[in-house]
């Protein structure tokens, strides 16, 4: 669909993305991003998001609304446990866990969706399933609740700080043995896209154990009893030790390159809210992280078999 318009007076000096945003039924940042993809022309030129509108303006761009719809999609999924109540899933990396305004396929609420018949949707169809969340390059386990009630009361058990998550990960430096972060964190306003440590906000504690080391590398086992955005990832940066391949919050230059974090959640600890018995699943590291503790030359046989 074409789309036109015209500035009159009643409209200038408002800023293009301001202006395209209460005229069309498209959101905020869908307009930013036809204007930062250059679909957007402003008397024949592309202008910026910022840009203040003159009287006599021409706009004039192409847009065909995406479907929104989401849609199963077949991709095998590592399963390493499932009951008529949940499953849990040994995620890969670059698989984001839910749609958003503007991915609506390859996520896995589209896997889970072609692999399961039934999936909770107490929190509508994007997040058909989905009881908490892994970063898009995180891999390792993730519980998925097949029916509301169970979602709900698996909500209820992370709420209650009722569950134990350790993950694994590769950190640069040599770390102490051991130690506890306890920090609160909020969103970095200079960045929405970063969490930061700051005297407000939420709190995050998240205990960890070095397993192995070397000069320049460390294996880490950390433990987390609140599950902020991006805790391990804030943590280990804030204690000088950032994870291996993090691109938020690592180290801009590293000696051995990775092209993701090299973070994996490791193992669940629970009470199953319908059966009530003790759930204790390992999720096998991927081979992205085998390759990582290789190059780094660090002791594979020094994670926990069982924990």
């Amino acid at each position: 669909m074409m789309y036109e318009f015209l500035i009159d007076d009643s409209n200038q000096n408002s800023r293009l993305d301001v202006f395209l945003a209460n005229e069309v039924e498209l959101s905020r940042s869908e307009i930013q991003k036809l204007i930062d993809d250059k679909k957007v022309l402003v008397n024949g030129k592309n202008q910026k998001k910022n840009y203040k509108l003159n009287l006599n303006d021409k706009i004039k761009f192409d847009y065909e609304k995406p479907d929104k719809t989401i849609k199963p999609q077949q991709h095998d999924l590592d399963v390493v446990y499932e009951d008529d109540y949940l499953a849990i899933i040994n995620k890969d990396k670059n698989i984001i866990v839910h749609p958003t305004e503007t991915i609506y396929s390859d996520t896995l609420v589209n896997y889970l969706m072609y692999n399961f018949e039934s999936l909770s949707d107490v929190d509508g169809d994007y997040r058909r399933g989905i009881v908490h969340r892994l970063d898009k390059d995180t891999t390792g386990l993730i519980i998925i609740a097949k029916d509301n009630d169970t979602h709900s009361k698996l909500k209820e058990i992370i709420k209650n700080h009722e569950i134990t998550k350790t993950y694994l990960c590769i950190v640069h430096g040599k770390i102490d043995e051991c130690g506890i972060i306890e920090e609160y964190m909020t969103r970095n306003p200079k960045d929405r896209k970063k969490m930061m440590v700051s005297d407000e906000g939420k709190l995050s504690v998240s205990n960890y154990e070095r397993l192995d080391y070397n000069d320049d590398y460390s294996l880490v086992k950390v433990q987390i009893k609140t599950g902020r955005t991006h805790q391990i990832r804030v943590h280990m940066n804030y204690i000088h030790h950032p994870i291996l391949g993090d691109k938020l919050y690592g180290l801009k230059k590293e000696k051995i390159l990775f092209d993701s974090q090299v973070l994996h959640a490791y193992n669940l600890q629970f009470v199953h809210p319908q059966t009530h018995e003790n759930i204790n699943v390992i999720g096998n590291l991927k081979q992205d992280f085998i390759t990582a503790i290789k190059k780094t030359k660090l002791d594979y046989t020094k994670i926990p078999s069982k924990l």
